[in-house]
């Protein structure tokens, strides 16, 4: 959601078009959201669970570090979504640009569940593959998503137009950029932890 306000204030800002319509956003929250959402419900417990230190009672579900990452998780996402909007509109129609706009946006969701899975560690290790259920709501999601795109009978009510597979090849990139994103901070985290662990 940060990353939706941020991006429809940034093209304002810009003197760019409107990013995503109203009934975009609401595929976004229900649809690409949904699914993996509810998959991560019934995710295996991780491996290390039992040897993590008992959280305090008082403590708040949105610490402020939990949202200053909150927040930049939406300003790469508004950042990326922004920068295909800029650079496909000096290339091709609006129209073609808002398709582009709303297909990296919406992937951001599909890559940003993997980094909700795990808060500490690597996304890249076996335990990733455990949960089956979450992997066919992401295979799911994306198909329904290139419906969106690409099926002519709701492309008029999504506002979309077809891409190429050139164009699919930018939007996976630059929605993929979440993830590296949170790959570096956890890695900085990690680094941070194991200095200022005590010696054995």
């Amino acid at each position: 959601n940060l990353g939706a306000i941020m991006s429809l204030v940034g093209a304002q800002l810009a003197g760019l078009p409107t990013p995503f319509t109203a009934i975009q956003v609401l595929w976004i929250n229900l649809i690409m959201d949904g699914p993996p959402a509810m998959a991560l419900g019934v995710d295996p417990p991780a491996n290390d669970t039992m040897d993590r230190k008992p959280r305090n009672p008082k403590a708040t579900i949105l610490s402020g570090r939990r949202l200053s990452v909150l927040i930049a998780y939406g300003a790469v996402m508004a950042a990326g979504t922004l920068g295909v909007l800029a650079w496909s509109k000096s290339n091709s129609s609006e129209e073609h640009a808002l398709a582009m706009a709303f297909t990296p946006f919406a992937l951001f969701q599909v890559f940003n569940v993997f980094n909700a899975r795990v808060e500490r560690s690597s996304v890249f290790h076996r335990e990733t593959f455990s949960n089956g259920k979450l992997w066919l709501a992401v295979g799911g999601v994306v198909a329904l998503q290139i419906a969106a795109v690409h099926f002519d009978p709701v492309q008029d009510i999504f506002g979309t137009a077809d891409l190429a597979l050139a164009d699919w090849a930018v939007a996976i990139g630059v929605a993929s950029s979440i993830l590296w994103f949170d790959e570096l901070r956890k890695l900085v985290v990690r680094r941070r932890a194991a200095a200022s662990a005590p010696a054995a």
